[in-house]
């Protein structure tokens, strides 16, 4: 079954120097870092930062805008650009997660499956898209060995292994730590044994089938450096999965918030 997507936030433009890209995203977001620490609030005109960052100014620019729909940075016309002031902080939910390194599954136990679907709408589409901009050729090879690894893998043990691995490569892809931690714990949650009936139908051969066409589709787009391509492709595959479980198990319907997302 197809679904088509709304995206949350505007899609970041496909790019033709993606690197270039992903490395002046890392060291811009390494100054705003910096510049919270110490107070500050504007960036230095675009002139200025392209060269105190060694990056073309169109380069910069492509930057900034995926800055600016993260909601990082706000740039006025003719004023600048400057940090968001909502971004500074997390919610002490994450900060205490950034600080512990992991956030316990006990303190989500009572997680439904709605619940689950919900956190993953929101932030796996968005973060295979960040691994399409910042993904090396390293995170490349190890994607691709992952989906190898687990469309072979005839224990179900073994495919969910690889299942679980292959998402936290495209999570570390990303190079946003906050992220990664936060897929880690979605990812835990689904290999609890409280879990495991939810996990049932992916014995089903063509289910699996289904899964595994997904999830290529996925990769591919993170190798084609294509985020639009990947932020849908994660989604397309979210919708199945969610069909899914509301057929095998008594799984409430997505809530409005989540149900606008999905049109069949």
């Amino acid at each position: 079954m197809a679904y088509k997507y709304k995206p949350l936030v505007p899609l970041a433009p496909p790019l033709n120097d993606q690197p270039a890209v992903a490395e002046c995203l890392v060291t811009l977001r390494a100054l705003i870092q910096k510049m919270y620490a110490k107070g500050g609030r504007q960036l230095p005109p675009e002139r200025r930062l392209a060269e105190q960052l060694g990056t073309g100014r169109s380069t910069l620019r492509k930057a900034l805008t995926i800055l600016e729909n993260e909601k990082t940075v706000v740039r006025h016309v003719g004023r600048g650009t400057f940090l968001n002031s909502g971004a500074e902080t997390a919610p002490p939910q994450l900060q205490a997660l950034a600080s512990s390194g992991a956030l316990a599954i006990d303190s989500v136990s009572g997680l439904s499956p709605r619940e689950l679907m919900e956190v993953r709408y929101v932030l796996e589409p968005a973060t295979a898209e960040l691994a399409a901009i910042a993904a090396r050729p390293s995170d490349l090879k190890q994607m691709r060995e992952c989906l190898r690894k687990r469309e072979q893998a005839h224990r179900l043990d073994d495919y969910e292994h690889w299942d679980y691995v292959l998402h936290m490569s495209i999570a570390e892809a990303t190079r946003n730590s906050l992220l990664t931690e936060l897929l880690d714990l979605i990812n835990r949650i689904r290999k609890t044994a409280a879990w495991r009936q939810f996990r049932r139908p992916s014995v089903d051969p063509d289910v699996r089938a289904i899964s595994n066409t997904h999830h290529r589709e996925i990769v591919d787009a993170i190798c084609r450096a294509d985020p639009s391509a990947a932020f849908e492709a994660m989604r397309n595959h979210l919708g199945e999965v969610s069909h899914r479980y509301q057929h095998y198990s008594d799984m409430q319907a997505p809530t409005p918030s989540v149900q606008h997302l999905i049109t069949k």
